[in-house]
């Protein structure tokens, strides 16, 4: 995990040292562009920023909604201790002398169903979802500045999950099985703050190429996860609520985690107070929630506009 981070760290290193050579071989000692000496605007000042655009988030954490649930150590259970066997088996499906809320949601008739391992979520990933932000910089001139964005997000979980059913015959004895799928999901809020710096790398009076980089905090949390049987929707997660599983609330359903970010696209000078962007961000980050969180690649793209003060 450190060996990761260091590599990251040392790609936007590396991309920072390039960017503030150019700068200082660019600027002379009145602070002056020397490609670009006759700009009509000036940029220079702090400028204020909305952004909006879509997260792609890294599928690797998705395994905290699949259903088996961590125990109150933060280890992942096994299938018989999952949260989804316990609810859909015990809980719902006649288990301790209940109702067997299951058959009645499959409208079949006890003992007509069978849930299993080879049962259990597959294909669990995040959906794209919405990203927003205020975003920040310091423009020293018209291509180089210091930023720091703070970027939220509320991300849905989606992934499919089988139970087996059939029908007795007028003998008496269950016909052929059947499988039916269903929708487990799951929701989870991310808040990304991003500490940098953006460089613009041509030299047009409007349009210009751009790049950043730096480092960034992720903080996430997770919300929801539950499955629908029909009309019959579960909650997969009062489990968490017991004593037992303060460790689990307080270390595996909330973390902050230390990345590193990258950015590009285009910069379109308006006027002196208006600038936006269209940008690409890709980033090294490590999503603290789940059993093992680990550094994976995420992305977002998005729109940016600056009002400078």
């Amino acid at each position: 995990m450190v060996k990761s981070f260091c590599k990251a760290i040392s790609i936007v290193g590396l991309f920072l040292f390039f960017s503030a050579s150019v700068f200082a071989q660019g600027t002379d000692s009145t602070g002056t562009d020397d490609n670009n000496p006759a700009d009509t605007v000036n940029l220079k000042g702090f400028h204020l920023g909305l952004q909006a655009g879509v997260i792609l988030a890294n599928k690797y954490t998705a395994n905290i909604y699949n259903g088996y649930g961590l125990d109150i150590y933060g280890n992942q259970n096994t299938f018989l201790n999952s949260f989804l066997f316990q609810r859909i088996v015990n809980d719902y499906g006649g288990g301790n002398g209940r109702t067997d809320l299951i058959a009645q949601a499959l409208g079949v008739n006890p003992g007509q169903w069978t849930f299993n391992e080879s049962c259990m979520p597959i294909n669990v990933k995040y959906n794209a979802s919405l990203l927003v932000g205020l975003n920040t910089r310091y423009c020293f001139d018209n291509k180089n500045a210091i930023i720091l964005n703070v970027n939220a997000t509320k991300i849905s979980v989606n992934g499919n999950f089988t139970i087996y059913t059939s029908a007795a015959n007028s003998s008496g004895y269950q016909g052929a099985q059947n499988v039916q799928t269903f929708v487990l999901s799951g929701g989870e809020q991310r808040l990304i703050s991003q500490l940098g710096f953006q460089r613009v790398l041509t030299d047009n009076d409007k349009l210009n190429f751009f790049v950043e980089g730096g480092i960034d905090l992720t903080l996430a949390k997770f919300l929801r996860n539950q499955i629908a049987i029909n009309n019959l929707v579960i909650d997969l997660t009062p489990y968490y609520s017991q004593p037992a599983y303060g460790y689990v609330r307080s270390h595996g359903l909330l973390g902050v985690g230390l990345g590193a970010f990258a950015g590009f696209g285009f910069n379109l000078s308006i006027s002196s107070k208006y600038t936006v962007q269209l940008l690409y961000n890709p980033s090294y980050d490590r999503i603290n929630i789940g059993a093992a969180p680990k550094y994976t690649l995420q992305q977002s793209i998005g729109f940016r506009a600056y009002y400078n003060f």
